[in-house]
Parts: structure tokens; C-alpha cells; sequence
């Protein structure tokens, strides 16, 4: 089964960047998201305002930056 990695809504930044949010998954870890959305975990921590990313929860909603 391929899950899709976007929800339904792509929201728009007020500095005119697109942001997309994601739900975090089962299996997911900071290190799997980030490389799904070719980022960085450094940047999908500061994006999240996540202090340790070992510590992401199953449905915790996230925001992807492009």
C-alpha cells in the first residue's frame, strides 16, 4: 500500500512559501519525513518548533515548507 504523504489542504505562508501538513504515521521517525520531503531534520524541527525528534508521536499533525 502507497500512502500519500499530503493531506487534503495545502496552505499558503504568509511569506509566500507553501506549507502542507502531515500527520505523522506509524513507522514514521524524523529521519524518514525528512527525506520523504527532501528537507532536513533540523528543518523539519525548527519548522515544528520539535526539541527532540526521537520523540514524534503517532497522529501528531507536522507542517512541510517549500
Amino acid at each position: 500500500m502507497k500512502a500519500s504523504p499530503l493531506n487534503d489542504e495545502v496552505l499558503q505562508d504568509v511569506s509566500g512559501g507553501t506549507m502542507i501538513p502531515y500527520i505523522v504515521r506509524p513507522g514514521d521517525t524524523a529521519e524518514s519525513i525528512a527525506k520523504r520531503f527532501h528537507c532536513t531534520v533540523e528543518q523539519l524541527c525548527r519548522w515544528n518548533n520539535i526539541r527532540n525528534p526521537q520523540e514524534l508521536k503517532v497522529n501528531q499533525k507536522l507542517i512541510i515548507r517549500f
